[in-house]
């Protein structure tokens, strides 16, 4: 099933890879049927619209067209076709917190904010399991790396990501995009827009998104099951040419098994050859296949989310005027079988409530040779988070407590943030620019943590309350320089901060160890952006990371914990996009990192340094594409693929927690309409059908065997897309 690391699997897949000419799809245009990748894609990741070639940050965008030609449908699925972008898959993939450059949290605790923020249309998204959410309806998406903070409301030390939606507008439009595959999927997205008056447009977007379950359990429901939809109403009114307000409702629902393991025997940390081998418990998957299981308790995915925004973009003479209402109401609950077998051992549920708001204003302004933000921003997340672990062999009878007891813990937590921040650039010279900003940032957080603590770990029932304040700066200072129209050379320093927090553990822990402090990360970055001929341009950057209290997180079992450490980080990144002949692309995405925590307590690392989570050392990704003109229409046939070297899923390191370099490829050929009105196509993902983990856990000290959450199988589809 899922073995150690071997060197010749390393080179093979990097062979693999290099030799098939795959490369990113991350840097410059649409793909289109029709036109080369090199047409520019516009961001806006520095509040104001440019082409991507002119942004002195390190940005890789996706525009909708893009998304919709490399079948990129959910959030986590970016990370397949971004250099340096990885994601953590706790829950059995339930729940994620994206890792970027190797910055990453991957506490699975809903209390705890990732590094890396994710917004959608500028709105904050704080909680980690609502992050696998469904695309549609989307416009662009924007990932930023380094830290971030002097222009977005929610500062991140790791980076960002950003989805946004596509706009109400008086032109009439709209598609409907239905996409069917095996073990049951069925996916149908619509859009529908257009004027309402002539001051005012609409537009109604919707997704369903479901499937029969990725892994077969023998004795009950499947895992990995989808079954979700949203809803997007929005309405633009645009009374005078100086001033647009839109008004932006949207709901989700989701009743599904999203997250699942597969069992595989495992002793002490390590994989164990003995075919007759067990767990503590007298179980073996007997097949090894990790798609077929046999789960007693029945997981669940639960998820209800509404939001209300509010966006007011008022121009203003030479100034303009920038106000982000939003709000966010949301339920989410999920429950697994821990042990990934059929005995009742360990059953692990989660439920959250979190209502959120948050306030932007931004001014922003443009001199004869400078261009000027300032901001500020307000943020109220109000959770209420609890845990239940059951299961009778640890808390049934077996240990003294009658059947169905059940160790609950959970907290009360009240964040609210204030920040003001800005940044300018100014012209120095034609061709030299210098880029300066800055934020102040107070979090105050207000805990108050409950356990039943049934094996009486701190005395019996548990209670902890406390709360902090936490005020601290960050900034930027960066030179820009054009020698030429065709390359942009920049370097500059760049100090992020994330504030601390409190630990949400499973059982009572002493009372000191519930706080860990912010941290703060010193970036320092090169990088460079050029067109090399007229069909090939590239990007690159180079990095080094210097940690002042990492926020490092372990999983040992069942003792979950965040605490402040050191760490280092050293990177490079290349992105390369070439057109050479009239329809064919070729694209290519190169990420190295070599990333270092030290500090670790002895009761967590023997040698008190580790590697990184989700930090592999080098990174591929890709696609091909050839396209070519019938008398239909238009047909294209492209395959991409992403290739990683081995990595880890826990700071506290075992073998079983360390995944093996792989790859993985995808194929597809797509047919477009003379007139542009219908588009289809037929794919294969994972199309060498490569056996992988995308998370795991070493339980090996509880169950002697390990939760593995398995990769994707190869799967067939095909879609169909009209639009008008």
């Amino acid at each position: 099933m899922f073995t150690t690391r071997r060197e010749s699997e390393y080179r093979k897949g990097l062979s693999y890879l290099m030799s098939a000419s795959l490369s990113t799809v991350t840097l410059l245009g649409a793909i289109s049927a029709h036109s080369s990748v090199l047409e520019e894609i516009v961001v806006t990741a520095q509040k104001r619209e440019q082409s991507l070639q002119d942004v002195g940050v390190a940005v890789t965008a996706f525009s909708g067209d893009q998304l919709d030609k490399l079948g990129l449908d959910s959030a986590i699925d970016l990370v397949a076709q971004t250099p340096g972008l990885e994601v953590s898959g706790a829950g059995g993939g339930t729940i994620n917190s994206f890792s970027v450059r190797g910055v990453a949290q991957n506490d699975f605790a809903a209390s705890q904010e990732s590094p890396v923020a994710v917004y959608i249309d500028e709105g904050y998204i704080s909680l980690n399991s609502i992050t696998n959410f469904s695309l549609f309806d989307i416009d662009r998406v924007e990932v930023l790396r380094g830290p971030q903070g002097t222009l977005f409301g929610r500062n991140a030390t790791g980076g960002l990501l950003h989805y946004i939606t596509q706009r109400p507008s008086q032109e009439f439009n709209g598609y409907v995009d239905v996409e069917l595959g095996e073990s049951g999927r069925k996916r149908i997205e619509a859009a529908v827009g257009g004027a309402v008056t002539d001051v005012v447009s609409g537009r109604l977007s919707a997704v369903l998104n479901k499937n029969d379950g990725l892994i077969k359990n023998d004795i009950g429901p499947n895992l990995m099951t989808a079954d979700d939809y949203s809803v997007r109403a929005q309405v633009m009114i645009e009374p005078t040419d100086d001033l647009n307000i839109l008004i932006k409702a949207q709901y989700a629902d989701e009743d599904s098994v999203r997250g699942g393991y597969a069992h595989q025997v495992a002793s002490e940390g390590d994989f164990v050859s003995d075919p007759a081998a067990t767990d503590f418990f007298g179980y073996k998957d007997a097949d090894g296949n990790p798609y077929t299981q046999s789960n007693d308790f029945a997981g669940y995915k639960l998820a209800e989310m509404s939001e209300l925004a509010l966006h007011v973009n008022w121009a203003l003479g030479d100034y303009e005027l920038t106000s982000i209402t939003d709000y966010q109401d949301i339920d989410d609950a999920y429950g697994e079988d821990a042990d990934a077998s059929p005995a009742d051992v360990y059953n692990y549920e989660q439920e959250n409530a979190v209502k959120q708001l948050s306030q932007e204003f931004r001014l922003s302004w443009e001199g004869e040779a400078s261009r000027s933000v300032v901001g500020f921003f307000y943020l109220n997340i109000d959770g209420e988070y609890m845990t239940r672990q059951t299961g009778d062999a640890f808390f049934g009878t077996g240990v003294g407590y009658p059947q169905g007891t059940a160790e609950v813990a959970g907290a009360d937590q009240e964040t609210t943030t204030y920040a003001l921040f800005g940044q300018t650039e100014i012209d120095l010279t034609e061709a030299l620019a210098l880029t300066l900003g800055a934020r102040v940032n107070k979090d105050k957080k207000d805990f108050d943590y409950q356990s039943t603590d049934i094996y009486f770990l701190q005395g019996g029932s548990f209670v902890h309350r406390d709360s902090f304040t936490d005020t601290d700066w960050s900034g930027k200072i960066q030179l820009d320089y054009r020698p030429t129209g065709d390359w942009l050379l920049y370097a500059g320093i760049n100090r992020g901060i994330k504030s601390g927090g409190f630990n949400l553990p499973l059982y009572p822990i002493a009372s000191e160890d519930f706080e860990f402090g912010g941290e703060v990360l010193n970036s320092y970055e090169i990088g460079l952006k050029g067109t090399l001929t007229e069909t090939t341009r590239l990007n690159a950057s180079v990095y080094y990371y210097d940690y002042e209290d990492y926020q490092a997180y372990s999983f040992d079992g069942f003792a979950t914990f965040l605490f402040n450490a050191s760490a280092e980080t050293t990177g490079a990144e290349i992105e390369l996009i070439s057109n050479p002949v009239q329809g064919l692309d070729l694209l290519l995405g190169i990420a190295w990192l070599d990333s270092e925590v030290t500090d670790v307590p002895l009761s967590i690392s023997a040698t008190g340094t580790e590697d990184a989570v989700l930090a592999p050392e080098f990174s591929v990704n890709g696609l091909i594409r050839y396209s070519w003109d019938l008398s239909f229409g238009t047909v294209a046939v492209q395959l991409d693929a992403n290739w990683k070297d081995d990595h880890n899923f826990n700071l506290s390191f075992s073998p079983v927690i360390q995944e093996e370099a792989y790859g993985v490829a995808n194929a597809k050929i797509s047919f477009y309409s003379s007139d542009d009105t219908w588009s289809g196509s037929l794919f294969v993902k994972n199309l060498t059908d490569r056996q992988y983990r995308s998370y795991a856990f070493d339980s090996t000290g509880f169950f002697n065997s390990i939760e593995n959450v398995p990769g994707t199988e190869r799967w067939i589809g095909a879609n169909l897309k009209y639009q008008w």
